[in-house]
């Protein structure tokens, strides 16, 4: 039965298009995550509050990965994949691109020392305009 189905053009029809629909799931899923946060580094950065609050203040960017339940580092990724693409657009492979695959080979300035989270650019100046306070 199972053979006589799969010779079906009809069959074969379907499963291509099941197939093509996945394959746009997992590309669209994929996007979303990179899209989000790298949104959510936009935000952070961009909050001009929040930088003058967090200026030489390592707790508050602790504080508020945990108060967004987000690892110090997942916050840390997103704010450097802001400051490194500071458009859309200019990630590289475009939607074929994977959140991890973005931190582990577009964003090689890993966390070397956790306690150490690039606070210098919080710390008295906007790392877009160059704005010092």
């Amino acid at each position: 039965m199972a053979k006589q189905l799969q010779s079906q053009e009809w069959y074969e029809h379907l499963v291509e298009e099941c197939k093509a629909i996945i394959t746009e799931a997992v590309f669209t899923s994929r996007w979303a995550l990179v899209e989000g946060y790298w949104t959510l580094g936009k935000r952070i950065r961009t909050d001009l509050s929040f930088t003058k609050f967090a200026k030489a203040n390592l707790t508050s960017l602790q504080d508020l990965a945990n108060n967004l339940s987000l690892s110090q580092r997942t916050l840390y990724y997103s704010l450097q994949a802001y400051d490194k693409f500071p458009k859309l657009d200019l990630i590289p492979e475009g939607k074929n691109i994977s959140w991890n695959k973005l931190i582990t080979i577009y964003l090689p300035e890993s966390l070397a020392n956790e306690k150490e989270l690039d606070i210098l650019e919080l710390e008295n100046h906007c790392p877009k305009c160059g704005y010092e306070w």
